[in-house]
């Protein structure tokens, strides 16, 4: 390549990289890890259920979770995790057991998307999840809402 193709070629590659190094949710791995420190730490355990390409999960991604996440108060103040719906990726659930995304998704009852669910340490729900994007100019609120609640029930032993 010419030193010119490669200056024109070299800020889509970079645009590339930049993209790819953006700021993710991890995915659900191990949940029995998870809940331990879910435990642990008296924390909720929050997942984002998704699938790649949804417009509205990219919303609630970027503008709710990621920021959360990236935040050392409130970040420290959770477990945030992402299960991609229709993923053959393995997971291992609250008491051991082998099983994928798309069947923990199926498990919840989940076939549309955006969830965020909230779980304590033994996957149990401390909070209604949100479903879909609802008002939009309202979504933190009903979040942080959401966070409360899950948080006080953890608190109280729930």
């Amino acid at each position: 390549m010419d030193r010119r193709a490669f200056l024109l070629a070299l800020p889509a590659g970079l645009a590339g990289a930049a993209r790819a190094a953006r700021p993710a949710l991890a995915p659900v791995t191990d949940l029995q890890a998870d809940g331990e420190r879910s435990r642990a730490r008296r924390v909720p355990i929050v997942v984002l259920f998704s699938l790649p390409g949804c417009p509205y999960c990219e919303a609630v991604r970027r503008e709710h979770l990621l920021p959360l996440q990236a935040d050392p108060v409130q970040g420290a103040r959770m477990i945030l995790r992402q299960v991609d719906i229709d993923s053959d990726l393995a997971v291992k659930g609250f008491s051991g057991e082998r099983t994928t995304h798309a069947a923990l998704a199926a498990a919840q009852g989940i076939r549309a998307v955006p969830v965020v669910a909230f779980w304590d340490g033994r996957g149990r729900a401390v909070a209604d999840p949100l479903k879909g994007m609802l008002l939009p100019d309202f979504y933190g609120a009903y979040l942080s809402s959401a966070l409360d609640e899950a948080r006080a029930r953890i608190a109280a032993g729930a």
